[in-house]
């Protein structure tokens, strides 16, 4: 009988351009790529390149990579280095220096000054420094704008007050309501009011260190402080309303109008015209606060046909230097 290797068919294994003989053994950093009988010669199947001993498809060429190569290929996700020369097919022969990255990863990783090797590249190191110097010249001369600039000028903050200290707020309002007067101001129509003592809680829960802290990020101010314009409580009951308005300057400098909403059972709406005449507004929520500055933005507060409305409105500025209009403002309310 005839060993049982020699019944078989002569094999052999074609790798890439190369052949291995079946009974020498697997080279390194080779693989199978097919195999068949000797006679099957139009059949044969060539590798396209070798990664860590894997084989991969080929990948488009390109001239010039994003870090100066000209014979790198189309970016690669390295998972691990090759193990044995570099054997692809795309012009490289066997036998050429092995390197376990593409040669501008290597300078990346390096911090290998690409000038002197012609590619007019700049070192890793200073690249991302460049970077980075670059980023922070951005932001130091970028126009530093708060969120009450980049609301147009008009700002609608929602839950001002905890819970416990909105329903307080609201009980000592409701023994003001037997003060309440009428309002002079011409684009007033049927409101009524009362300005709050400086003693009163009311007054001392809107003019304080945390509201002025809290309303002086949002307008970007650390001037910001309470104005000695006195807080007023006011009521707008059915037929009610105020026209088209923009709010005059009580300071040298514009001051900060807020209206916090302490109910409103009504059918009204607070609008306001942005910078392209666009109006804009809607209801007004309890323990919400609009915040306008004078002379800026036109608003007004549209005719309740059904239930009340009734705010607190409060001023803050960075000036005390007064304006005429400041001494006019005192004599808003006259008593029924």
């Amino acid at each position: 009988t005839r060993p049982m290797a020699a019944t078989m068919p002569a094999t052999r294994l074609v790798v890439g351009p190369h052949v291995v003989a079946h009974g020498l053994g697997r080279a390194r950093g080779t693989r199978v790529a097919s195999v068949r009988t000797a006679n099957a010669r139009d059949r044969r199947v060539s590798c396209h390149g070798w990664h860590a001993g894997r084989l991969s498809t080929p990948r488009p060429r390109v001239s010039v990579s994003a870090l100066g190569d000209t014979d790198r290929a189309a970016p690669t996700r390295w998972i691990a280095a090759p193990r044995g020369p570099y054997r692809g097919t795309h012009g490289a022969a066997p036998g050429i220096e092995p390197h376990h990255l593409p040669r501008a990863v290597l300078r990346s990783r390096e911090g290998r000054d690409q000038t002197k090797t012609g590619t007019g590249g700049i070192p890793y190191p200073d690249l991302r420094d460049a970077f980075e110097a670059s980023r922070r010249r951005l932001e130091q001369n970028k126009p530093s704008l708060s969120v009450f600039e980049r609301a147009g000028g008009f700002v609608y903050i929602r839950n001002f007050f905890a819970q416990h200290e909105f329903e307080v707020i609201k009980a000592e309002c409701a023994l003001l309501r037997t003060s309440v007067g009428s309002e002079r101001r011409a684009c007033a129509r049927q409101r009524l009011g009362v300005m709050v003592a400086e003693t009163n809680l009311v007054h001392r829960a809107f003019m304080n260190n945390r509201v002025t802290h809290r309303l002086g990020e949002i307008v970007g101010q650390e001037t910001l402080m309470p104005a000695d314009v006195p807080v007023e409580y006011r009521v707008y009951p059915e037929g009610s309303a105020m026209d088209w308005h923009q709010d005059v300057a009580l300071y040298k400098t514009p001051q900060y109008e807020l209206v916090f909403t302490l109910e409103n059972t009504s059918d009204s709406q607070t609008q306001w015209r942005d910078a392209d005449g666009a109006r804009r507004g809607g209801w007004t929520e309890p323990n919400s606060v609009i915040m306008v500055k004078a002379e800026h933005v036109v608003h007004r507060v549209t005719p309740i046909t059904v239930g009340e409305r009734s705010i607190v409105k409060f001023v803050y500025t960075t000036t005390l230097d007064k304006t005429d209009e400041f001494y006019d403002n005192l004599t808003t309310y006259e008593r029924e």
